[in-house]
């Protein structure tokens, strides 16, 4: 089940480059090929993360608008529960040990509790809930970025705020029923 769920909702083609793009962010204008590579893969990591979590969470709305989706079919979703928590404690362990600062493993946790509560209490879908959502993406250079933020924090924190821009137009441009979407609920 969870090979056919990444099959149909991670595709390699969209976050590749979005694990790219998040390493790029997080590089503080220091980029070599190998910082590119390790950062990409725990991009990559984060993003399977909290792609899964976000399908379980909206799971009941996808059965409505999506009801062909391998997930809404399954008749249990433990095991994309089971790899989501695995991905949350491997990705909370690299960040441990990529960042000595504490400020990667930080940041980490408290997406991981803010949008855990967020998940949890939300009752419909707003302007401010989808931000909060696409927050995720630049707290997600923060955390890749790590103590390198305080290296370059301006440049770093720009990166993580014009890639939050950059998402928030693909939502309005990609999904009609977002309350931040140009036609969407308001």
């Amino acid at each position: 089940m969870v090979g056919a769920y990444l099959g149909e909702r991670f595709s390699p083609r969209v976050f590749i480059p979005m694990a790219v793009v998040i390493a790029g962010a997080a590089s503080g204008g220091e980029l070599s090929i190998s910082r590119l590579c390790l950062d990409a893969s725990f991009a990559l990591l984060l993003l399977a993360q909290f792609r899964s979590w976000d399908d379980l969470a909206d799971r009941s709305r996808d059965a409505v608008s999506h009801p062909e989706r391998v997930l809404v079919r399954a008749m249990s979703t433990a095991p994309l529960v089971a790899f989501s928590g695995a991905l949350a404690v491997l990705n909370i362990c690299l960040a441990i040990e990529r960042d000595a600062s504490g400020i990667a493993v930080a940041v980490l946790v408290a997406l991981i509790g803010v949008l855990g509560a967020w998940y949890s209490l939300r009752t419909a879908r707003t302007a401010a809930g989808d931000h909060l959502l696409l927050s995720k993406y630049a707290a997600m250079v923060i955390v890749v970025a790590g103590a390198r933020v305080l290296n370059a924090p301006g440049q770093t924190l720009c990166a993580a705020v014009a890639l939050h821009l950059v998402v928030c137009l693909y939502e309005v441009w990609h999904d009609r029923a977002s309350p931040i979407s140009i036609g969407g609920h308001r």
